[in-house]
């Protein structure tokens, strides 16, 4: 891996503020005729989940610009091929800066994990709080932090990588050829927002989303079984999001589901956040409640999943805990 000082930096803000900017045709050409930052959808501003992930997809912008701190608990694909002055080039700006392209403040970007497949991605001027997996040549941290590991997914994008002397990284970098699959937990289906009973249904089915995300208070007569091996971060993993939360992650609305009974068949399973009115039966390893409340009963298959399971402090369970 080529760790060099960064000495173009200057010449890398110029383009970004050639991004912002299309009133400064002197800085423009400075960076080399950026033309391409200024025409089209070529940035994305993130204001909400909703333009981060439409930011980073296949259909986003080769910029995706920051102005504040950001979480989320989606794990993150950069995908696509991304174009400017004609190359292929991704970055995320995670920075503001003033008209002498002087830095002015720096954000953080908090996700369990980001994959990296588009080229020649680079990662700038603030943090990204959670596990990098890059699937691709050309990764770069310029003035920037990963505050977790770096995994190559092979020795080639370890070789063609470069971490400036003014980046750091406080875990690990490392090969693992076998982390290629982990994008397959974060395409495709990874959550489900339930609008309706349609989407409720296929949200905890085999086939649903390993998040299922609430946004007001649903019943349903149907009695639900939570089934399926969905995975995040390459982990067993389902989670009922009872909850709405701000970007510092507090919960700012709690949500019920009424149902006539709940059964878990899906190892490590969190409900959080809210309220199941009902009785739920689990039959999986690695039940959990945080910050959640069953209001009725929770009946274990057996002594070693309610050995598993976990019932923070912050939780309630209204009714009886018993194993049958």
């Amino acid at each position: 891996m080529k760790l060099k000082t960064l000495l173009a930096l200057g010449a890398s803000l110029t383009l970004f503020t050639a991004a912002c900017s299309v009133d400064e045709p002197a800085e423009t050409e400075e960076a080399g005729g950026d033309e391409d930052a200024v025409t089209g959808a070529t940035q994305v501003m993130v204001e909400d989940e909703d333009s981060l992930l439409q930011g980073i997809s296949e259909d986003g912008a080769w910029i995706v610009h920051f102005e504040d701190d950001f979480s989320t608990e989606e794990d993150l694909v950069l995908a696509g091929d991304h174009y400017n002055n004609d190359e292929l080039d991704r970055k995320l700006a995670l920075y503001n800066q003033d008209d002498d392209r002087n830095i002015t403040d720096s954000f953080t970007l908090t996700a369990p994990q980001l994959t990296v497949q588009s080229e020649n991605t680079r990662v700038q001027g603030g943090t990204f709080e959670g596990d990098v997996f890059v699937e691709s040549n050309g990764f770069e941290l310029r003035e920037a932090t990963i505050d977790g590991d770096i995994i190559f997914t092979s020795e080639e994008y370890e070789d063609s990588a470069e971490i400036g002397e003014d980046s750091e990284v406080t875990g690990a970098i490392s090969v693992d050829e076998s982390a290629e699959s982990e994008a397959d937990a974060v395409t495709g289906a990874t959550q489900t927002v339930v609008v309706d009973e349609d989407s409720l249904l296929e949200g905890v089915s085999e086939n649903g989303g390993w998040i299922v995300i609430f946004e007001d208070d649903f019943s349903t007569e149907e009695s639900l079984v939570l089934e399926g091996e969905q995975t995040n971060r390459g982990e067993l993993a389902r989670k009922l999001a009872l909850y709405d939360q701000d970007e510092d992650r507090n919960v700012t609305d709690r949500y019920t589901l009424t149902t006539p009974e709940l059964t878990v068949r899906s190892e490590n399973t969190r409900v959080q956040g809210g309220i199941v009115e009902g009785d739920v039966y689990v039959e999986a390893n690695d039940f959990t409640l945080q910050d959640a409340t069953v209001d009725g009963n929770i009946y274990f298959a057996s002594e070693e999943y309610e050995e598993s399971s976990e019932i923070d402090a912050d939780s309630e369970v209204t009714g009886d805990i018993s194993v049958e």
